[in-house]
């Protein structure tokens, strides 16, 4: 699967948008993927009644409104808990608005990414041509949701204006691409600039270490991961099984190849390793986006965490089996980072089936809040989207998901990574306050 998001969202690079407007990126979205043509036809009745023109309607939150409204009535169920009232009046929506963050105020994001690094990425100097590719793709990207540079525009400083500033993220878990094969033989985002992040936001980040493959040489791979946590003090691990070594990738549950590293965490307190799985993009081998090496692994680890990144979408289905069939699992969790984004606005049936399968197997405690953002421009318009999606009533029956009532919002959002990380609370939410109170000495 070659997962280009611009493939999916017809025209979303051809829409001029604000990078800090994230209604108007949402609404964008619903507009460009595979609903658009007919949401299209029903926002200048939307735009009518609210009394704008359909351009400034578009920007506006009054325009989500109306894009979801419209996914609702296209579809004939009812996937966004959504009035009326809050696509024509500032008021019935400002309120709306507050209502939602009154319920679910605490946010804890833990995928997200800067995507540059001193020098930037040079053919054939520091990057290969599979290595290019890949810069490629998110330079698309962000020059589709509004970053005029592409990738060089997902630095620091953007990532503190658009995630912790423009969004209600409270706390953001960044974490680094590596690659180093593809990369003149440094990480793709080395841990030395994104570093960066924690020190601007230390209060409201948590750093993980990636790009560590026993293929690199297990003993380079050990020193590497203690050096990690004795001079970076990372808060866990972002692995990917798949990688760029001439071998390709690795299993989590090799027991000569992979297990000394989880011996190491426990020696160093490392916890939670979180791997990518599902969405086996560009040059890589789908085998090792399975998380069938997740089993072995979590039944011989049990005081560690093990996250798969993407909830393994579409192979969702096999990681919530290694919980249906195993009921007593405790370490076993998946965060929904892209997967979300790729289906809420463009296929809300396949969102809902894929957030009721990991609701209902893995549960509730066990599924973490993601946008996998910067690479999905500002995450506002993903909170949004997730505070108003509701599993409709025939899915509920017909396969016994559970409704998205508003704890199980809450403990998606934050609580269930403030549990595994130990974030408190209450001293987050008050650097989150003091990071809004200072705003415009970032801008």
């Amino acid at each position: 699967m070659e997962f280009n998001i611009l493939q999916h969202f017809k025209g979303l690079d051809e829409l001029p948008k604000d990078p800090f407007n994230g209604n108007e990126t949402g609404t964008s979205l619903f507009l460009t993927g595979g609903m658009g043509p007919k949401i299209s036809q029903k926002m200048d009745g939307y735009a009518k009644k609210a009394g704008i023109s359909r351009r400034n309607f578009i920007k506006s939150s009054l325009g989500f409104s109306a894009a979801m409204l419209a996914a609702n009535e296209i579809t004939g169920m009812k996937f966004f808990e959504v009035g009326a009232a809050e696509a024509a009046d500032s008021g019935a929506k400002n309120e709306a608005i507050q209502v939602a963050r009154a319920s679910s105020d605490f946010i804890v994001d833990v995928h997200t990414h800067v995507c540059t690094r001193p020098g930037h990425y040079q053919l054939g100097v520091n990057t290969t041509e599979r290595g290019m590719w890949f810069v490629q793709l998110l330079d698309d990207l962000g020059k589709a949701f509004g970053l005029p540079n592409g990738t060089r525009d997902m630095n620091v400083e953007n990532y503190g204006k658009l995630i912790l500033q423009e969004s209600d993220t409270t706390v953001g878990i960044f974490n680094p691409f590596g690659f180093r094969e593809h990369y003149g033989g440094k990480d793709m985002i080395p841990l030395e600039y994104q570093v960066g992040v924690r020190n601007n936001w230390p209060k409201s980040t948590l750093m993980l270490a990636g790009g560590l493959t026993p293929n690199q040489g297990l003993s380079v791979t050990l020193d590497r991961l203690t050096q990690y946590v004795e001079q970076y003090k990372i808060s866990g691990l972002k692995l990917y099984t798949f990688d760029a070594t001439a071998k390709k990738g690795w299993w989590f549950d090799d027991e000569k190849l992979a297990y000394p590293i989880w011996e190491k965490c426990r020696k160093l307190g490392i916890k939670n390793i979180g791997c990518h799985k599902g969405i086996p993009f560009g040059q890589f081998y789908a085998r090792y986006a399975h998380a069938e090496d997740f089993d072995a692994v979590a039944d011989d680890f049990l005081d560690l965490n093990f996250i798969a990144y993407h909830s393994a979408w579409p192979y969702h289905n096999e990681l919530a089996a290694l919980k249906t069939f195993k009921p007593q699992r405790k370490n076993l969790y998946c965060e929904v980072g892209s997967t979300f984004a790729a289906t809420v606005t463009s296929r809300p049936l396949e969102c809902a089936h894929v957030l009721g399968t990991l609701l209902r197997d893995l549960g509730p405690d066990y599924v973490l809040w993601g946008t996998d953002s910067l690479l999905w421009g500002n995450p506002q318009w993903q909170i949004e989207a997730f505070r108003k999606f509701q599993i409709p009533d025939q899915l509920v029956e017909g396969h016994g998901y559970p409704k998205i009532t508003d704890e199980i919002r809450r403990k998606v959002f934050g609580e269930n990574a403030a549990r595994i990380w130990n974030i408190d609370k209450q001293a987050a939410m008050q650097a989150k306050a003091e990071i809004l109170a200072n705003k415009t000495s970032y801008a």
